[in-house]
Protein backbone atom coordinates (compact mmCIF):
# COMPACT_ATOMS: atom_id res chain seq x y z
CA UNK A 1 0.00 0.00 0.00
CA UNK A 2 3.13 2.46 0.83
CA UNK A 3 4.61 1.83 -2.57
CA UNK A 4 1.41 2.35 -4.40
CA UNK A 5 0.47 5.35 -2.79
CA UNK A 6 4.57 6.29 -3.36
CA UNK A 7 3.99 5.58 -6.94
CA UNK A 8 1.12 8.06 -7.14
CA UNK A 9 2.98 10.59 -5.44
CA UNK A 10 5.61 10.75 -8.02
CA UNK A 11 3.80 10.51 -11.22
CA UNK A 12 1.37 13.78 -9.93
CA UNK A 13 5.20 15.26 -8.89
CA UNK A 14 6.24 14.24 -12.55
CA UNK A 15 2.95 15.44 -14.31
CA UNK A 16 3.58 18.76 -12.21
CA UNK A 17 7.00 19.61 -12.98
CA UNK A 18 6.44 18.63 -16.81
CA UNK A 19 3.38 21.03 -16.76
CA UNK A 20 5.10 23.50 -15.22
CA UNK A 21 8.26 23.20 -18.11
CA UNK A 22 5.68 23.18 -20.27
CA UNK A 23 4.57 26.89 -19.28
CA UNK A 24 8.05 27.93 -19.15
CA UNK A 25 8.37 26.81 -22.73
CA UNK A 26 5.54 28.90 -23.51
CA UNK A 27 6.23 31.59 -21.84
CA UNK A 28 9.94 32.29 -23.61
CA UNK A 29 8.51 31.60 -26.86
CA UNK A 30 4.75 32.81 -26.78
CA UNK A 31 4.88 35.95 -24.08
CA UNK A 32 5.33 38.45 -27.11
CA UNK A 33 2.75 40.45 -29.26
CA UNK A 34 1.64 39.75 -33.09
CA UNK A 35 3.27 41.50 -36.13
CA UNK A 36 1.43 44.87 -35.00
CA UNK A 37 3.19 45.15 -31.66
CA UNK A 38 -0.23 45.21 -29.54
CA UNK A 39 -2.14 42.24 -29.44
CA UNK A 40 -0.52 39.53 -26.94
CA UNK A 41 -0.17 35.91 -28.48
CA UNK A 42 -1.33 34.18 -25.32
CA UNK A 43 -3.39 37.14 -24.27
CA UNK A 44 -6.30 37.73 -26.97
CA UNK A 45 -9.92 37.66 -27.61
CA UNK A 46 -11.44 36.17 -24.36
CA UNK A 47 -8.37 35.86 -22.05
CA UNK A 48 -7.26 39.34 -22.82
CA UNK A 49 -10.48 40.71 -22.11
CA UNK A 50 -10.14 38.87 -18.09
CA UNK A 51 -6.72 40.13 -17.75
CA UNK A 52 -7.69 43.68 -18.62
CA UNK A 53 -11.00 43.49 -16.59
CA UNK A 54 -8.63 42.42 -13.62
CA UNK A 55 -6.42 45.47 -14.32
CA UNK A 56 -9.74 47.68 -14.56
CA UNK A 57 -10.14 46.28 -10.78
CA UNK A 58 -6.97 46.63 -9.44
CA UNK A 59 -7.28 50.63 -10.62
CA UNK A 60 -11.12 50.84 -9.17
CA UNK A 61 -9.75 49.62 -5.79
CA UNK A 62 -6.26 51.73 -6.23
CA UNK A 63 -8.98 54.68 -6.43
CA UNK A 64 -11.07 53.80 -3.16
CA UNK A 65 -13.39 51.65 -4.55
CA UNK A 66 -14.78 48.42 -2.66
CA UNK A 67 -13.47 44.85 -3.81
CA UNK A 68 -16.70 43.72 -3.88
CA UNK A 69 -17.84 46.64 -5.83
CA UNK A 70 -15.34 47.20 -8.48
CA UNK A 71 -15.47 45.87 -11.95
CA UNK A 72 -17.24 46.27 -14.89
CA UNK A 73 -20.47 45.06 -16.53
CA UNK A 74 -20.14 41.15 -15.79
CA UNK A 75 -20.10 40.19 -19.44
CA UNK A 76 -18.71 36.84 -18.76
CA UNK A 77 -17.31 34.81 -15.93
CA UNK A 78 -16.84 36.64 -12.91
CA UNK A 79 -14.54 34.64 -11.10
CA UNK A 80 -11.33 34.31 -13.83
CA UNK A 81 -10.47 37.43 -13.65
CA UNK A 82 -10.86 38.78 -9.71
CA UNK A 83 -8.21 35.55 -10.19
CA UNK A 84 -6.21 37.67 -12.13
CA UNK A 85 -6.42 40.89 -10.10
CA UNK A 86 -5.46 38.93 -6.76
CA UNK A 87 -2.15 37.40 -8.39
CA UNK A 88 -1.36 40.86 -10.11
CA UNK A 89 -2.25 42.97 -6.95
CA UNK A 90 0.06 40.87 -4.74
CA UNK A 91 2.62 40.29 -7.65
CA UNK A 92 2.95 43.90 -7.96
CA UNK A 93 2.46 43.20 -11.77
CA UNK A 94 1.65 46.15 -14.17
CA UNK A 95 -1.06 44.49 -16.44
CA UNK A 96 -1.72 47.14 -19.31
CA UNK A 97 1.51 49.11 -20.46
CA UNK A 98 -0.92 51.17 -22.90
CA UNK A 99 -4.52 51.77 -21.79
CA UNK A 100 -5.37 53.68 -25.11
CA UNK A 101 -4.67 49.97 -27.53
CA UNK A 102 -5.34 47.89 -24.52
CA UNK A 103 -1.66 46.39 -24.56
CA UNK A 104 -0.49 43.75 -21.95
CA UNK A 105 2.90 44.27 -20.25
CA UNK A 106 5.02 41.58 -21.14
CA UNK A 107 6.45 39.63 -18.53
CA UNK A 108 5.50 38.12 -14.80
CA UNK A 109 3.06 35.76 -16.06
CA UNK A 110 4.79 32.57 -15.26
CA UNK A 111 4.11 32.30 -11.71
CA UNK A 112 0.42 32.55 -12.25
CA UNK A 113 0.93 29.10 -14.54
CA UNK A 114 2.81 27.67 -11.67
CA UNK A 115 0.16 28.43 -9.71
CA UNK A 116 -2.56 26.85 -11.51
CA UNK A 117 -0.79 23.68 -12.18
CA UNK A 118 0.05 23.31 -8.49
CA UNK A 119 -3.16 23.66 -7.43
CA UNK A 120 -5.13 21.04 -10.18
CA UNK A 121 -2.31 18.60 -9.31
CA UNK A 122 -3.25 19.08 -5.20
CA UNK A 123 -6.46 18.72 -6.20
CA UNK A 124 -5.79 15.20 -8.03
CA UNK A 125 -4.16 13.98 -5.05
CA UNK A 126 -7.39 14.97 -2.94
CA UNK A 127 -8.98 12.99 -5.88
CA UNK A 128 -6.67 10.05 -5.36
CA UNK A 129 -7.48 9.99 -0.99
CA UNK A 130 -10.60 9.26 -2.05
CA UNK A 131 -11.19 7.16 -4.58
CA UNK A 132 -8.68 4.86 -3.49
CA UNK A 133 -11.52 4.07 -0.87
CA UNK A 134 -13.57 2.56 -3.71
CA UNK A 135 -11.38 1.22 -6.37
CA UNK A 136 -8.60 -1.21 -6.59
CA UNK A 137 -4.78 0.11 -7.00
CA UNK A 138 -4.89 -0.60 -10.59
CA UNK A 139 -7.80 1.55 -11.51
CA UNK A 140 -7.16 4.45 -9.53
CA UNK A 141 -3.75 4.68 -11.10
CA UNK A 142 -5.20 4.69 -14.48
CA UNK A 143 -7.68 7.60 -13.16
CA UNK A 144 -5.05 9.41 -11.93
CA UNK A 145 -2.92 8.66 -14.75
CA UNK A 146 -5.27 10.03 -17.29
CA UNK A 147 -5.75 12.91 -15.51
CA UNK A 148 -2.07 14.16 -15.17
CA UNK A 149 -0.82 13.26 -18.43
CA UNK A 150 -3.93 13.00 -21.34
CA UNK A 151 -3.06 15.96 -23.58
CA UNK A 152 -6.21 17.56 -24.13
CA UNK A 153 -6.16 18.18 -20.47
CA UNK A 154 -2.72 18.58 -19.87
CA UNK A 155 -2.87 21.62 -22.33
CA UNK A 156 -4.67 24.03 -20.55
CA UNK A 157 -2.71 24.05 -17.45
CA UNK A 158 0.24 25.87 -19.67
CA UNK A 159 -2.94 28.55 -20.97
CA UNK A 160 -4.77 31.49 -19.73
CA UNK A 161 -8.19 30.05 -20.52
CA UNK A 162 -10.36 29.37 -17.68
CA UNK A 163 -10.03 25.58 -18.10
CA UNK A 164 -7.53 24.73 -15.65
CA UNK A 165 -8.93 25.94 -12.24
CA UNK A 166 -12.42 24.98 -13.72
CA UNK A 167 -10.91 21.06 -13.66
CA UNK A 168 -9.52 21.90 -10.61
CA UNK A 169 -12.98 22.97 -8.83
CA UNK A 170 -15.06 19.84 -10.95
CA UNK A 171 -12.00 17.70 -9.36
CA UNK A 172 -12.43 19.10 -5.78
CA UNK A 173 -16.38 19.12 -6.05
CA UNK A 174 -16.22 15.39 -7.11
CA UNK A 175 -13.81 14.49 -4.24
CA UNK A 176 -16.19 15.80 -1.54
CA UNK A 177 -18.79 13.79 -3.12
CA UNK A 178 -17.46 10.60 -3.10
CA UNK A 179 -16.34 10.78 0.72
CA UNK A 180 -16.77 7.72 2.38
CA UNK A 181 -17.27 9.75 5.60
CA UNK A 182 -19.57 12.58 4.75
CA UNK A 183 -21.03 14.81 7.39
CA UNK A 184 -23.63 17.96 7.26
CA UNK A 185 -20.61 20.27 7.55
CA UNK A 186 -19.51 18.21 4.24
CA UNK A 187 -22.70 18.93 2.18
CA UNK A 188 -22.43 22.68 2.80
CA UNK A 189 -19.13 22.46 1.51
CA UNK A 190 -19.94 21.19 -1.23
CA UNK A 191 -22.72 23.56 -2.12
CA UNK A 192 -20.04 26.22 -1.77
CA UNK A 193 -17.67 24.18 -4.47
CA UNK A 194 -20.99 24.30 -6.86
CA UNK A 195 -21.60 28.21 -6.31
CA UNK A 196 -17.23 28.68 -7.02
CA UNK A 197 -17.53 26.21 -9.99
CA UNK A 198 -20.62 28.60 -11.74
CA UNK A 199 -18.59 31.70 -11.17
CA UNK A 200 -15.59 30.13 -12.64
CA UNK A 201 -17.09 29.04 -15.82
CA UNK A 202 -21.30 29.76 -15.98
CA UNK A 203 -21.17 26.09 -17.74
CA UNK A 204 -21.68 25.06 -14.42
CA UNK A 205 -24.76 26.84 -13.03
CA UNK A 206 -27.23 24.49 -13.54
CA UNK A 207 -24.59 21.62 -12.46
CA UNK A 208 -26.49 21.49 -8.60
CA UNK A 209 -29.06 19.62 -9.98
CA UNK A 210 -26.79 16.42 -11.24
CA UNK A 211 -25.73 16.33 -7.64
CA UNK A 212 -29.19 16.95 -6.24
CA UNK A 213 -30.26 14.16 -8.59
CA UNK A 214 -27.20 11.95 -7.39
CA UNK A 215 -28.39 12.23 -3.88
CA UNK A 216 -31.66 11.87 -4.18
CA UNK A 217 -30.53 8.26 -5.68
CA UNK A 218 -27.70 7.42 -3.23
CA UNK A 219 -28.79 8.91 0.24
CA UNK A 220 -31.06 6.93 2.62
CA UNK A 221 -31.37 9.38 5.75
CA UNK A 222 -32.30 13.07 6.45
CA UNK A 223 -32.54 13.71 2.65
CA UNK A 224 -34.13 16.94 2.44
CA UNK A 225 -31.49 18.24 5.10
CA UNK A 226 -28.86 17.60 3.22
CA UNK A 227 -29.94 18.66 -0.01
CA UNK A 228 -30.53 21.57 1.55
CA UNK A 229 -27.47 21.88 3.12
CA UNK A 230 -25.93 21.86 -0.40
CA UNK A 231 -28.32 24.68 -1.90
CA UNK A 232 -28.18 27.14 0.76
CA UNK A 233 -24.42 28.10 0.00
CA UNK A 234 -25.13 28.06 -3.65
CA UNK A 235 -28.05 30.30 -3.23
CA UNK A 236 -26.14 32.27 -1.03
CA UNK A 237 -23.46 33.12 -3.75
CA UNK A 238 -25.87 33.52 -6.44
CA UNK A 239 -27.46 35.88 -4.35
CA UNK A 240 -24.44 37.89 -3.86
CA UNK A 241 -23.33 37.99 -6.89
CA UNK A 242 -26.32 39.24 -7.75
CA UNK A 243 -26.10 41.79 -5.15
CA UNK A 244 -22.42 42.95 -6.72
CA UNK A 245 -24.23 43.68 -10.19
CA UNK A 246 -27.04 45.66 -8.20
CA UNK A 247 -24.88 47.73 -6.25
CA UNK A 248 -22.41 48.19 -9.50
CA UNK A 249 -24.89 48.44 -12.39
CA UNK A 250 -28.38 48.99 -10.53
CA UNK A 251 -29.54 45.51 -12.01
CA UNK A 252 -29.74 42.41 -10.00
CA UNK A 253 -28.58 39.81 -12.55
CA UNK A 254 -26.42 36.01 -11.80
CA UNK A 255 -25.97 34.95 -15.60
CA UNK A 256 -23.42 37.29 -17.62
CA UNK A 257 -24.79 38.41 -20.16
CA UNK A 258 -22.35 36.53 -22.76
CA UNK A 259 -25.02 33.79 -21.54
CA UNK A 260 -28.08 35.02 -22.34
CA UNK A 261 -26.88 36.32 -25.79
CA UNK A 262 -25.16 33.15 -26.97
CA UNK A 263 -27.57 31.23 -28.15
CA UNK A 264 -28.64 33.73 -30.75
CA UNK A 265 -25.28 34.95 -31.82
CA UNK A 266 -24.45 31.35 -32.69
CA UNK A 267 -26.86 29.17 -32.70
CA UNK A 268 -30.32 30.68 -33.76
CA UNK A 269 -28.45 33.30 -36.36
CA UNK A 270 -27.10 30.11 -38.32
CA UNK A 271 -31.04 28.65 -38.17
CA UNK A 272 -32.25 31.64 -39.84
CA UNK A 273 -29.78 31.58 -42.14
CA UNK A 274 -30.46 28.10 -43.42
CA UNK A 275 -34.71 28.37 -43.76
CA UNK A 276 -34.32 31.35 -45.13
CA UNK A 277 -31.85 30.96 -47.87
CA UNK A 278 -30.78 34.51 -46.90
CA UNK A 279 -27.27 35.88 -46.50
CA UNK A 280 -26.06 36.96 -42.89
CA UNK A 281 -26.11 40.58 -44.17
CA UNK A 282 -29.99 39.95 -45.18
CA UNK A 283 -30.25 38.47 -41.44
CA UNK A 284 -28.88 40.76 -39.48
CA UNK A 285 -30.69 43.58 -41.44
CA UNK A 286 -34.24 42.13 -41.08
CA UNK A 287 -33.65 41.16 -37.07
CA UNK A 288 -31.99 44.58 -36.19
CA UNK A 289 -35.18 46.31 -37.52
CA UNK A 290 -37.12 43.95 -34.78
CA UNK A 291 -34.85 44.72 -31.86
CA UNK A 292 -35.34 48.45 -32.69
CA UNK A 293 -39.02 48.24 -32.67
CA UNK A 294 -38.42 45.90 -29.40
CA UNK A 295 -36.11 48.51 -28.24
CA UNK A 296 -38.65 51.21 -28.85
CA UNK A 297 -42.03 49.05 -27.12
CA UNK A 298 -39.91 48.45 -24.01
CA UNK A 299 -37.15 50.71 -23.39
CA UNK A 300 -38.35 53.57 -24.40
CA UNK A 301 -35.57 55.84 -22.85
CA UNK A 302 -32.92 54.25 -24.83
CA UNK A 303 -32.67 56.77 -28.23
CA UNK A 304 -33.17 53.90 -30.79
CA UNK A 305 -31.85 56.02 -33.43
CA UNK A 306 -28.35 55.90 -32.15
CA UNK A 307 -28.75 52.45 -32.87
CA UNK A 308 -29.58 52.14 -37.05
CA UNK A 309 -25.57 52.60 -37.67
CA UNK A 310 -25.49 49.29 -35.79
CA UNK A 311 -24.81 46.11 -38.21
CA UNK A 312 -26.25 43.62 -36.34
CA UNK A 313 -28.52 43.02 -33.24
CA UNK A 314 -25.45 41.81 -31.25
CA UNK A 315 -23.99 44.96 -32.07
CA UNK A 316 -27.20 46.78 -30.93
CA UNK A 317 -26.57 45.78 -27.80
CA UNK A 318 -23.16 47.33 -27.76
CA UNK A 319 -24.35 50.37 -28.29
CA UNK A 320 -26.79 50.95 -25.71
CA UNK A 321 -25.12 52.84 -22.58
CA UNK A 322 -27.41 51.93 -19.58
CA UNK A 323 -26.07 48.17 -18.15
CA UNK A 324 -29.46 47.66 -16.81
CA UNK A 325 -30.81 48.41 -20.48
CA UNK A 326 -28.43 46.51 -22.02
CA UNK A 327 -28.91 43.40 -19.82
CA UNK A 328 -33.03 43.70 -20.45
CA UNK A 329 -32.23 43.96 -23.94
CA UNK A 330 -29.81 40.52 -24.19
CA UNK A 331 -32.97 39.05 -22.49
CA UNK A 332 -35.23 39.78 -25.53
CA UNK A 333 -32.23 37.65 -27.95
CA UNK A 334 -32.36 35.02 -25.61
CA UNK A 335 -36.16 34.73 -25.76
CA UNK A 336 -35.93 35.49 -29.49
CA UNK A 337 -33.32 32.17 -29.92
CA UNK A 338 -36.00 29.99 -28.41
CA UNK A 339 -38.78 31.30 -31.01
CA UNK A 340 -36.48 30.56 -33.93
CA UNK A 341 -35.24 27.44 -32.33
CA UNK A 342 -39.42 26.31 -31.57
CA UNK A 343 -40.21 27.55 -34.89
CA UNK A 344 -37.78 25.52 -37.12
CA UNK A 345 -37.17 22.31 -35.26
CA UNK A 346 -35.77 20.01 -38.77
CA UNK A 347 -33.27 22.17 -38.90
CA UNK A 348 -32.40 22.63 -34.89
CA UNK A 349 -32.00 19.09 -35.00
CA UNK A 350 -29.86 18.56 -37.88
CA UNK A 351 -27.26 21.26 -36.97
CA UNK A 352 -27.30 20.01 -33.22
CA UNK A 353 -26.10 16.28 -34.11
CA UNK A 354 -23.29 18.04 -36.39
CA UNK A 355 -23.10 20.16 -33.27
CA UNK A 356 -22.78 17.31 -31.25
CA UNK A 357 -20.27 15.39 -33.42
CA UNK A 358 -17.96 18.35 -33.85
CA UNK A 359 -18.73 18.91 -29.83
CA UNK A 360 -16.81 15.72 -29.03
CA UNK A 361 -13.70 15.42 -31.68
CA UNK A 362 -10.88 15.64 -28.73
CA UNK A 363 -8.55 18.02 -29.73
CA UNK A 364 -4.82 17.80 -27.45
CA UNK A 365 -3.11 20.30 -30.43
CA UNK A 366 -5.72 23.49 -29.83
CA UNK A 367 -3.17 25.37 -27.33
CA UNK A 368 -0.10 25.19 -29.19
CA UNK A 369 -1.40 25.69 -32.31
CA UNK A 370 -3.96 28.73 -31.06
CA UNK A 371 -0.43 30.17 -30.12
CA UNK A 372 1.93 29.05 -32.66
CA UNK A 373 -0.84 30.01 -35.59
CA UNK A 374 -1.60 33.39 -34.26
CA UNK A 375 1.97 34.61 -33.68
CA UNK A 376 2.07 35.35 -37.95
CA UNK A 377 -0.88 37.98 -37.50
CA UNK A 378 -1.34 41.69 -36.75
CA UNK A 379 -4.70 43.22 -35.48
CA UNK A 380 -5.98 43.59 -38.82
CA UNK A 381 -5.40 40.19 -40.06
CA UNK A 382 -6.34 38.03 -37.53
CA UNK A 383 -6.62 34.17 -38.58
CA UNK A 384 -8.39 31.76 -37.12
CA UNK A 385 -6.45 28.08 -36.72
CA UNK A 386 -9.62 26.39 -37.16
CA UNK A 387 -10.08 27.40 -40.84
CA UNK A 388 -6.45 26.78 -41.73
CA UNK A 389 -5.04 23.82 -43.94
CA UNK A 390 -3.08 22.49 -40.41
CA UNK A 391 -5.96 22.22 -38.79
CA UNK A 392 -7.91 20.10 -41.65
CA UNK A 393 -4.61 17.88 -41.73
CA UNK A 394 -4.93 16.89 -38.01
CA UNK A 395 -8.49 15.83 -37.83
CA UNK A 396 -7.95 12.51 -38.73
CA UNK A 397 -5.23 11.96 -36.18
CA UNK A 398 -8.04 13.38 -33.72
CA UNK A 399 -10.34 11.48 -34.65
CA UNK A 400 -8.80 7.99 -34.37
CA UNK A 401 -7.30 9.37 -31.02
CA UNK A 402 -11.12 10.11 -29.97
CA UNK A 403 -12.35 7.06 -30.98
CA UNK A 404 -9.07 4.63 -28.90
CA UNK A 405 -10.48 6.86 -26.01
CA UNK A 406 -14.18 6.75 -26.18
CA UNK A 407 -13.86 2.36 -26.83
CA UNK A 408 -11.93 1.75 -23.50
CA UNK A 409 -14.11 4.56 -21.65
CA UNK A 410 -17.35 2.59 -22.90
CA UNK A 411 -15.64 -1.07 -21.97
CA UNK A 412 -15.01 0.86 -18.36
CA UNK A 413 -18.74 2.74 -18.40
CA UNK A 414 -20.03 -1.11 -18.59
CA UNK A 415 -18.14 -2.44 -15.89
CA UNK A 416 -18.18 0.48 -13.30
CA UNK A 417 -22.20 0.44 -13.29
CA UNK A 418 -22.08 -3.25 -12.64
CA UNK A 419 -19.68 -2.62 -9.53
CA UNK A 420 -20.63 1.08 -8.49
CA UNK A 421 -24.31 1.88 -10.36
CA UNK A 422 -24.75 5.09 -7.88
CA UNK A 423 -20.99 6.68 -8.96
CA UNK A 424 -21.50 5.81 -12.44
CA UNK A 425 -24.79 7.38 -12.40
CA UNK A 426 -23.32 10.17 -10.88
CA UNK A 427 -20.57 10.21 -13.72
CA UNK A 428 -22.67 9.47 -16.92
CA UNK A 429 -24.89 12.12 -15.55
CA UNK A 430 -22.76 15.05 -15.66
CA UNK A 431 -20.96 14.15 -19.24
CA UNK A 432 -25.14 14.55 -20.67
CA UNK A 433 -24.67 17.30 -18.51
CA UNK A 434 -22.54 18.92 -20.79
CA UNK A 435 -23.67 17.18 -24.07
CA UNK A 436 -27.02 19.08 -23.04
CA UNK A 437 -25.79 22.38 -21.97
CA UNK A 438 -23.34 23.02 -24.46
CA UNK A 439 -22.80 20.01 -27.16
CA UNK A 440 -25.04 22.29 -30.04
CA UNK A 441 -22.21 24.92 -30.03
CA UNK A 442 -20.00 22.33 -30.98
CA UNK A 443 -16.76 23.54 -29.71
CA UNK A 444 -14.79 20.85 -28.53
CA UNK A 445 -12.76 23.27 -25.73
CA UNK A 446 -16.79 23.38 -24.27
CA UNK A 447 -16.08 19.42 -23.93
CA UNK A 448 -13.18 19.05 -22.25
CA UNK A 449 -14.55 19.07 -18.60
CA UNK A 450 -16.55 16.04 -19.19
CA UNK A 451 -12.90 14.12 -19.57
CA UNK A 452 -13.05 14.89 -15.86
CA UNK A 453 -15.67 12.33 -15.45
CA UNK A 454 -14.78 9.63 -18.38
CA UNK A 455 -11.35 9.12 -16.55
CA UNK A 456 -13.32 6.85 -14.24
CA UNK A 457 -14.42 4.76 -16.98
CA UNK A 458 -11.19 5.06 -18.76
CA UNK A 459 -9.44 3.94 -15.69
CA UNK A 460 -11.85 0.74 -15.64
CA UNK A 461 -11.44 -0.13 -19.30
CA UNK A 462 -7.74 0.72 -19.49
CA UNK A 463 -7.13 -2.37 -16.34
CA UNK A 464 -9.82 -4.38 -17.69
CA UNK A 465 -7.71 -4.62 -20.73
CA UNK A 466 -4.19 -4.92 -19.02
CA UNK A 467 -6.06 -7.78 -17.09
CA UNK A 468 -7.08 -9.47 -20.84
CA UNK A 469 -3.42 -9.23 -21.78
CA UNK A 470 -2.09 -10.64 -18.80
CA UNK A 471 -4.20 -13.62 -18.77
CA UNK A 472 -3.07 -14.44 -22.99
CA UNK A 473 0.29 -13.98 -21.65
CA UNK A 474 0.14 -16.85 -19.02
CA UNK A 475 -1.91 -19.01 -21.08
Amino acid sequence: MFNKKILIIFLISLSCFLSISLSAFYIHNYDTYQLDGIIHIMLKEETHAHWYKAANIIEQVKNGTPFYIAGDEMFTKPLPQRLVALYAYFANLNIIEDWKNYKVTLGGKLPFLIIQSLFYYFSLYFLYSQISKYFNSVVSFFIIFFLCLEPTIFQYHSSFWTESFFFSIQIILLSMILKTDQNKINFFIIGILLGILFIQRSAGIFYIFVVIAYYLVSLEKEKFTKISLICAPFIIICFLLGMHNFKRGEVFYIMPSEGKYVMYKYFAKDILKKSSNRTTKEINKSESKKAILWIEKNLPEVMSESLLEAKSPYGIGLKIEEEKDRIEYYNFLNKRAYEIVYENPLIVFKKVITGFLHFSVLNPFFVYFDYEFYKNYSSPEIGDFSFSKKHKQLIPTRIIYSICIYLISFLGLIICFKKFPKIAFLLLLSILYYYILLGWYGKTRLFVPTLIYMSFFFGYGATSILNFIKKKLNN
